[in-house]
């Protein structure tokens, strides 16, 4: 009866269940009686294989040479699958001894239950992409300037705003108290996340910085 053997190959450093290598080669199982035939079959092969041997290396000249002999010895084969799990099969425990004496019909082999390794480090659960801060150009300039100034916003933020005029016109931005928006239509907000979340690359305003005390106004109004 042919049987097939697998070896996997494990690696102590990772925490994956799935093996590093895995090869298998197939060897047959005989009964006591075929067993034996088998053996002395062999032997007999090998004897004339030796007789040959000898034959074959015999020099009139040089003499008579030992023949080399090849070890005897089993070739495991690679497999590329290392996904697939294996079957561990035991007689003993699924089907006792009316197994082996052919009383039980083989219905199924049961599948490697969960590894000791494999409860130690279960499977890590996926980690949610999270999505960088989407940044906002906004095009400024006071109402006395031709030329636009451009506001890097490193978030659509009310605070990233303020740190953006602070940089560029040089206020301190714990001084700016008040943030205004004004429509083309004249209506003043105040200025808060939701209307920064609206805005979009390259929008326009004219820029207004009205000092009191020790406090900022900020308006901006577009155009």
């Amino acid at each position: 009866m042919p049987l097939i053997i697998q070896i996997d190959t494990y690696s102590y450093n990772s925490c994956s269940s799935r093996p590093v290598h895995r090869a298998f080669a197939q060897i047959k199982v005989f009964c006591d009686k075929g067993a034996e035939r088998k053996l002395r079959d062999e032997e007999k092969k090998q004897l004339r294989r030796r007789i040959k041997g000898d034959a074959c290396c015999f020099n009139s000249s040089l003499g008579p040479r030992s023949p080399i002999r090849r070890a005897e010895s089993t070739l495991f084969k690679s497999i590329l699958d290392l996904d697939s799990q294996p079957v561990l099969f035991i007689p003993d425990v699924h089907f006792g001894n009316l197994q082996r004496a052919g009383q039980v019909r083989i219905q199924g082999l049961p599948k490697k239950t969960m590894s000791s390794q494999e409860e130690i480090c279960p499977p890590q659960p996926k980690k949610s992409k999270v999505e960088p801060e989407r940044k906002v150009l906004l095009y400024v300039r006071k109402e006395c300037d031709e030329v636009f100034d451009a506001l890097m916003l490193h978030a659509p933020t009310l605070r990233a705003l303020m740190e953006a005029i602070s940089e560029k016109y040089t206020v301190p931005v714990e001084k700016i108290t008040k943030v205004y928006q004004k429509s083309k239509k004249g209506v003043l907000v105040n200025m808060d996340n939701n209307i920064i979340q609206h805005y979009s690359n390259e929008d326009t305003f004219i820029l207004t910085l009205e000092s009191s005390a020790d406090s900022f106004h900020v308006t901006l109004s577009e155009i």
